[in-house]
């Protein structure tokens, strides 16, 4: 069922805090040159193939890491909610239903079997990190990229950090799914300082679009003309397409795909062939994430030459999403 955008949205006076994921440094394929990435949680949509399972929910999680397990029984007996358990393969497992998320465990695993998923950080604790690195973003005409989950989901905060990026002269990159607010997203774009944008176009066909994310791709499409309308920011914009063999590959797709970017003028694009590393997150968060098959490596080179011919696009192919 489709959501209005409030319920995806930060709540007022949430500049002070988010939830962010991972901060990944010397990052090479989030925008140019050698990059922070800064992984905030919470997405409104929910694709069935996310690499990043972890950071769909907007609330605190726990993680699970069983192989570091050294079985010292001290998370089962700090338990208050009787939630940790030992399962039927002997691996320590959480009853997601009973834990309260006070993270109490995850405080007293002396091996970091237990893990909270984010840390709550304050925009200057993560520009703290992002500007240690400067150097070598000024050397490589790199920068610090927001990512997620999705960045839209908090738009206070995400402002905020771009404003402190422009203070200290460091160039943003914006990694969207564009579901969020398009006014808000646009001025985002028209930041001085935000030079790249990574758009992500899970699929052109709607039904296709709802069916393996929860979500109808019309907002998104109208944010991406928006976008593209202002031939300033549509410089900016490199289109990302996963592609999921059987999923959103066939060649009817494609061609949609194409028309519309060459209707909207767009003139990058990387295509992402699946890969299944969601999989093992999903099942240390304590869920079950369904495996799909890549596209053969020549089918995606046929794609490539179609968007370089058809669509007049620069077109690279990145690893496997």
């Amino acid at each position: 069922m489709t959501a209005s955008l409030t319920e995806w949205t930060e709540k007022k006076d949430s500049t002070k805090t988010a939830l962010v994921g991972a901060i990944q440094k010397f990052s090479t394929e989030d925008g140019p040159g050698i990059r922070t990435t800064v992984f905030l949680k919470g997405c409104p949509l929910h694709c069935s193939w996310c690499h990043n399972p972890e950071l769909i929910d907007f609330q605190q999680q726990i993680i699970r890491m069983p192989n570091s397990c050294i079985h010292c029984g001290y998370c089962l007996q700090s338990c208050t909610q009787k939630a940790i358990f030992i399962n039927e393969n002997k691996q320590i497992d959480i009853d997601q239903k009973r834990c309260n998320k006070c993270l109490e465990c995850t405080r007293i695993c002396v091996a970091k079997a237990l893990q909270p998923v984010a840390s709550e950080m304050t925009v200057d604790e993560v520009m703290r990190q992002v500007e240690q690195d400067k150097k070598f973003y000024d050397n490589t005409g790199g920068g610090v990229t927001i990512s997620g989950g999705e960045m839209l989901s908090r738009p206070d905060f995400v402002t905020a950090l771009v404003e402190e990026a422009a203070q200290r002269e460091i160039s943003v990159c914006l990694d969207t799914s564009g579901f969020g607010d398009g006014d808000i997203l646009k001025k985002l774009a028209s930041m001085d300082n935000v030079t790249d944008i990574l758009f992500d176009m899970k699929a052109i066909d709607d039904e296709i679009h709802h069916r393996y994310t929860g979500q109808s791709n019309q907002l998104i499409l109208e944010n991406l003309r928006q976008l593209s309308s202002d031939a300033a920011i549509r410089s900016k914009i490199q289109m990302r397409m996963p592609l999921i063999s059987g999923i959103n590959d066939g060649w009817e797709i494609i061609k949609q795909t194409a028309e519309f970017y060459q209707e909207n003028k767009l003139q990058r694009v990387s295509l992402l062939p699946y890969h299944s590393l969601g999989i093992s997150k999903k099942n240390h968060i304590g869920g079950h994430q369904e495996e799909f098959c890549q596209p053969d490596d020549v089918y995606v080179e046929k794609i490539k030459r179609y968007f370089e011919e058809e669509a007049v696009m620069t077109v690279e192919i990145q690893g496997k999403v």
